[in-house]
């Protein structure tokens, strides 16, 4: 009798024990991960129409250096730009909101940081007056627009979508400052799976 009411306290105990584990790692996914449905082509052909995408909420994640101060000799941060993990690197795709209408967003990639020049002629494109190597685009998709030179302002960044003939990004209405940003693309998966997996945010509009 006792050997089995060990057994029955040890099973109690490992049901609770991963109860309160799957409780924590369903929080934290919750807190950190988002999925999202792609509307448009402007990301084409890294990231395709209807596609679902994931975004990394916590990647970006701040800290106030006024809130951690008392911790710091003379107040100096020991953060650049006051980002946990550090801040978005030129070739990032992040997810953040529309700036003209933050109900709506967008993703696109970061193709310049505070402090950077941005010079697009006739379709390339020049950070800090040296040509910028993009892999990851789709010859087929490039255009000739021109833009610049400009500076990126202070927590702003320059995007652009990889399919530049179909995306509404930087050149029309500007950078988009660090309080847009939302998270950083994870990965994608197509839309015949989206089913599979909820969509608890609206689609973006590209």
């Amino acid at each position: 009798m006792y050997i089995y009411e060990r057994k029955i306290q040890r099973a109690i105990r490992d049901i609770v024990e991963t109860s309160i584990l799957a409780l924590f790692v369903f929080s934290v996914m919750y807190i950190t991960i988002q999925n999202y449905q792609v509307e448009g082509s402007s990301m084409t052909p890294n990231i395709n129409q209807g596609d679902c995408v994931i975004a990394n909420k916590a990647a970006y994640w701040k800290i106030s250096d006024t809130r951690f101060g008392i911790f710091l000799e003379n107040n100096a941060p020991i953060l650049k730009n006051s980002y946990l993990f550090g801040d978005p690197d030129v070739g990032d795709v992040i997810v953040f909101t529309y700036p003209q209408d933050p109900s709506r967003h967008f993703i696109k990639r970061v193709i310049g940081k505070e402090g950077d020049s941005i010079h697009i002629n006739d379709g390339e494109v020049f950070l800090n007056s040296v040509l910028l190597e993009e892999p990851y685009l789709d010859p087929s998709l490039t255009d000739s627009s021109n833009w610049g030179p400009n500076v990126v302002g202070i927590g702003e960044y320059f995007v652009l979508g990889d399919n530049r003939r179909a995306s509404n990004d930087s050149r029309a209405w500007g950078t988009i400052s660090d309080e847009h940003i939302i998270g950083k693309h994870l990965g994608r998966y197509p839309s015949s799976v989206c089913s599979l997996s909820p969509i608890t945010q609206e689609t973006y509009d590209k």
